[in-house]
């Protein structure tokens, strides 16, 4: 009996202990962890010691960090670039800011009160700083002109920033405890814990937990539970500059020619003054720089553009590079102050000479230039619109080796992008072709319509051409070859009694002949030629043409491109 009675109490002492456990297990699993770990010690670059940044529900954790003085929030320019604007551009050299919009160019300089929008002088109530090697951009003055809003958290030392064009999900706290955790479960430690009527910004909504961001900046996830009184808010419309029309001719698109001069005197022989039919534009070669400065060689002509006005022409006045000195163009566009120089000079000349517009041909530029080459028309741009001109640029066809041209972003600014589609086989080509074969011509016009929309595109079309020279030296074949206009192509081969073949597939008439052991091949530009090119106009609906260069068409020319373009 006495042994029956101790089983008995080792078994009800056996479940006591099994329930124990169970109980410990059931608590592990369902009680709640409430430690709390202050948010600094779980996200990196979340203040204490350093300023950190909140940007919507993520922490930006950067080299340089935000500086708060007087109650002035300082924003380092690399975040300011990444998060607010990715057009602002820092000259270290000089020391200067540029913020370029559609219609506006606004210059700051270290410690300076005085900024200039438009070249116009303006007072700062914060001038930008520098802080180490980091210039700093006082927040005040970004807020004006970005959707962006931020203030400071002296508490956890943190700027909370919010894009105001978003749409924005408010909450209200119910209860008297709701903790913000680290992850979205009950075993996650706590960041912070918020009473009844407390207010969050909501983010993302699983099934029973919300992330979270406190008023003071603190992000994380709290259970749904606690949350009440969810309003949305829309976000602020976008702030759009007002877009001035691109200038388009009366009837028809744009016809345009370039015109090369090499001094002022040949702006002004007679042939320079003979009227052209159906033609809008003319863009002599007048302006280029000379020197690291940017000070520019002017042989522009006030009597050239009188005449070209008496006939109903437009002038855009073009603008070169030393297309042979690409070191030189590099240290001018990487410049602040020479690319001021530069502006400031075709706003003088411009006004100067009565000018309708600005046609810039940048060529041979180094794979580090890009990104200045593009500041340069971004800076460009808003000030000769300002003006009321034509800003227009010269672009190769879109290749490999011309993407740091940035024909995207540069289409954004500017009225229209000139496509060189000729050169094809260019002078030094190692192989002998065509200067614009149909097909080529067609695939840079689809290419260039990926980045630029069609009505800002004027085609280029080649008046030129070039004749071959094919000689056998040491078993190899060297090529050389020497560019002609038009009838000088075409007589070149009746010279010799050559009847031209035409090709479909290049679109062009072709001709070659044998001369002192060396062959001669011609893939001619004339009126056929130009024809199916102009076509392409019309089946794209382009802007219209810019022809290269003046003086090399045949008089035929002009009534293709009427008919195409004007009728």
């Amino acid at each position: 009996m006495a042994r029956k009675k101790k089983r008995k109490k080792g078994f009800k002492f056996l479940l006591g202990f099994i329930g124990i456990l169970f109980a410990a297990f059931m608590i592990k699993i369902y009680m709640p962890n409430f430690t709390v770990v202050p948010a600094y010690k779980m996200f990196s670059g979340f203040g204490q010691e350093e300023t950190g940044v909140v940007l919507g529900k993520e922490i930006i954790v950067m080299e340089y960090g935000p500086q708060v003085i007087e109650g002035e929030i300082f924003l380092p320019f690399d975040f300011a670039k990444q998060y607010i604007d990715p057009y602002l551009f820092w000259d270290e050299e000089a020391e200067k800011l540029t913020i370029t919009t559609q219609n506006k160019v606004i210059r700051m300089q270290t410690d300076a009160l005085t900024y200039y929008v438009n070249q116009e002088p303006l007072t700062l109530n914060m001038p930008l700083r520098k802080f180490g090697d980091m210039a700093y951009i006082p927040f005040s003055f970004l807020k004006n002109l970005f959707n962006v809003e931020a203030c400071y958290n002296e508490e956890n030392n943190i700027v909370i920033m919010d894009y105001t064009t978003e749409i924005k999900t408010t909450g209200e706290i119910l209860s008297k405890n709701a903790p913000i955790r680290y992850e979205a479960n009950i075993k996650s430690p706590i960041l912070k814990k918020l009473i009844q009527g407390d207010k969050v910004r909501i983010f993302e909504e699983s099934e029973d937990w919300l992330l979270v961001r406190s008023e003071d900046g603190v992000i994380g996830y709290m259970a749904k539970k606690h949350i009440g009184n969810v309003e949305e808010m829309e976000g602020q419309p976008v702030a759009q500059e007002e877009e001035k029309p691109s200038w388009k001719p009366v009837k028809g698109k744009i016809n345009l020619v370039w015109d090369q001069v090499f001094k002022v005197e040949s702006s002004e022989v007679p042939s320079k003054f003979e009227p052209i039919k159906g033609l809008d534009v003319l863009s002599p070669s007048w302006f280029e720089i000379e020197n690291e400065k940017g000070d520019l060689k002017n042989i522009a002509s006030e009597k050239y553009v009188n005449w070209a006005h008496s006939k109903g022409y437009q002038v855009w006045a073009m603008i070169t590079n030393p297309f042979n000195d690409p070191d030189l163009t590099h240290k001018v566009l990487k410049d602040t102050n020479s690319r001021e120089n530069i502006i400031k000079q075709l706003l003088a000349f411009s006004s100067l000479y009565n000018l309708d517009g600005i046609n810039i041909d940048f060529e041979s530029l180094k794979q580090e230039t890009g990104e200045y080459y593009l500041q340069f028309i971004r800076e460009l741009a808003p000030l000769l619109k300002e003006q009321g001109l034509v800003v227009s640029v010269d672009m190769y066809v879109p290749s490999g080796w011309t993407r740091h041209y940035n024909r995207s972003e540069v289409g954004k600014v500017v009225d229209y992008i000139m496509v060189m589609a000729y050169d094809e086989h260019w002078s030094t080509s190692p192989t002998s072709g065509s200067v614009a074969s149909i097909g080529w011509v067609e695939q840079g016009i689809k290419n260039t319509l990926e980045e630029v929309p069609a009505e800002k595109v004027l085609l280029g079309l080649p008046y030129y051409t070039r004749l071959w020279e094919e000689e056998e030296v040491d078993g190899e074949i060297k090529v050389s070859s020497k560019a002609y206009g038009m009838s000088r192509g075409e007589s070149i081969l009746k010279e010799r009694d050559i009847e031209p073949q035409w090709l479909d597939e290049i679109g062009q008439y072709y001709g070659e002949f044998k001369e002192d052991h060396k062959t001669y091949k011609i893939w001619l530009e004339e009126e056929r030629s130009i024809e199916e090119k102009v076509k392409l106009v019309n089946k794209y609906n382009l802007a219209g043409v810019a022809g290269w260069k003046r003086g090399l068409e045949k008089k035929e020319i002009w009534d293709i491109l009427f008919k195409y373009l004007k009728e």
